[in-house]
């Protein structure tokens, strides 16, 4: 074997080890992907589960059930996370937010108030299975955690 010929040979084991490189870390890159996409799905019990009492002028429907997720802000407007089409309703009315195992309600200021249980919330209230939440003419009550 001349020089020539050894050094192809070379070559030919690198390029076999730089596939070999490849495809170990195409590999590892997918199977990460798939367990953080797995992680990623969100928690049924992360979310308060609503469900409609009346829909007054809103677009919710008597008796269906929502979901909302830690933090998000109920209201008519475009930037509320779950919009309710009520003109009783104000842009941002009330934000729904968990701390520990328990969900709180906070009013946002809003021109009509926020009540639970027919009581005006002033700035925050804990909110209990059963509880009646009422932002303008809708009235949603707290279900259940999804198990």
């Amino acid at each position: 074997m001349d020089v020539v010929d050894l050094l192809i040979f070379a070559l030919r084991l690198l390029l076999v080890a730089l596939l070999y490189l490849f495809l170990f870390a195409v590999l590892r890159l997918a199977i990460t992907g798939m367990h953080s996409s797995a992680h990623a799905r969100p928690d049924p019990a992360q979310r308060l589960r609503l469900q409609v009492i009346e829909a007054g002028e809103s677009t919710l429907s008597t008796g269906q059930t929502i979901e909302v997720a830690d933090g998000s802000t109920l209201g008519r407007g475009d930037r509320a996370d779950m919009p309710l089409g009520d003109t009783a309703i104000s842009a941002e009315h009330a934000q729904v937010r968990r701390e520990g195992r328990k969900w709180v309600v906070t009013d946002l200021g809003s021109t009509n108030g926020t009540r639970l249980n027919d009581k005006l919330v002033n700035g925050r209230a804990s909110l209990k299975e059963g509880d009646v939440l009422a932002l303008g003419t809708v009235r949603l009550q707290v279900l259940p955690r999804a198990t």
